[in-house]
């Protein structure tokens, strides 16, 4: 059995909502690499590392595509628009003025030439034989500064021998999966950065307004996932990532669904009140209100959904992953979404 990613599986986990810096999710054990499963890092080009996107997105539906290259010769292909999008990961090898890509999901590997060219005062990667867009195209690389980057403790990147524990590893225990990062939520902010938003629940209440949500009965500023093992392999899940509301009661969010080689992102919307939800998936212009029951602490705690508009309004039930730290201590974006 391959493992799931190269260096720390939870990097690629941790771009699911690539707007948001970070999203603590476990991946399946990792299993004995194979011989030709490796990270070479004399086949990294330095040149290459970091985002490069097809076009300049910025608002919601902007179509976007882009490619990422991290360090540890393993990266993501996203394409969609802003607010949905479907992402592949991917290891990759740069030799000799050539990228050979060999995706995760299908094991579809293609050797493809590259060179870096300099216009308009941008730095652009051109792929003439691009295996995600016919005839070829050419990428223009973000600023770090657009990007986050670096959004992630190196150490917890860096390579273990099977069976070793790795810096920043959630797999196993739920209950460990956002240890490593609880302390980020404790960070100072930087000198003259924003303060946080405010939420509903740090303002008094209006004379006649509802009683605000007690924090066992809150669902925003929490991941709520749902895993399948597959008898043919890998692991599904679908995983909601949802923001604290805010004052006046809207909360933002995503969905993602997929396996740990591809997932969907979904930007949505919500409000909470008591034991009912109102989900909006703006791309969509769909959305619906459905019961809820929060039920359980610690581990235990799940989140029920009577109709759940991600798999066809069928009731499911999530278990709390633990906070989601989207913002916590890092620049508004890791990658973009």
């Amino acid at each position: 059995m391959r493992r799931p990613f190269c260096l720390s599986s939870v990097y690629l986990l941790a771009v699911l909502a690539l707007s948001a810096p970070f999203i603590a999710a476990w991946a399946p054990d990792a299993g004995e690499p194979v011989p030709e499963d490796t990270c070479d890092a004399d086949a990294v080009d330095p040149d290459l590392l970091g985002v490069w996107h097809r076009w300049d997105a910025l608002a919601e539906g902007d179509r976007m595509r882009f490619y990422f290259f991290h360090e540890g010769g393993f990266g993501l292909y996203r394409y969609g628009k802003v607010g949905l999008t479907n992402t592949h990961s991917f290891d990759y090898r740069a030799d000799g003025g050539h990228l050979e890509l060999t995706f995760r999901k299908t094991g579809e590997r293609r050797r493809v030439p590259y060179r870096l060219e300099e216009q308009g005062g941008r730095t652009w990667l051109v792929l003439d034989d691009d295996p995600r867009e016919p005839g070829g195209a050419r990428y223009f690389k973000a600023p770090a500064a657009a990007t986050g980057a670096p959004c992630f403790d190196p150490a917890g990147d860096l390579p273990q021998k099977p069976g070793a524990s790795t810096p920043g590893s959630f797999a196993g225990d739920s209950s460990r999966v956002t240890g490593a990062l609880a302390a980020v939520a404790d960070l100072p902010r930087e000198p003259g950065t924003p303060a946080p938003a405010l939420l509903a629940a740090d303002l008094p209440r209006e004379p006649g307004a509802p009683a605000p949500l007690a924090a066992a009965e809150r669902i925003g500023g929490r991941l709520w996932g749902e895993e399948v093992r597959y008898a043919t392999g890998g692991m599904g899940f679908s995983i909601y990532q949802l923001q604290p509301q805010a004052i006046d009661g809207r909360g933002v969010g995503w969905h993602h669904r997929g396996d740990y080689d591809e997932w969907t992102t979904e930007t949505l919307t919500y409000r909470q009140r008591g034991d009912r939800l109102a989900l909006s998936f703006p791309l969509r212009h769909d959305g619906l209100e459905t019961a809820i029951l929060v039920s359980g602490s610690g581990d235990d705690r799940t989140l029920q959904l009577a109709e759940d508009p991600r798999d066809f309004w069928r009731a499911h039930t999530y278990r709390d992953m633990g906070p989601t730290f989207a913002g916590a201590a890092a620049p508004s974006a890791c990658l973009p979404q």
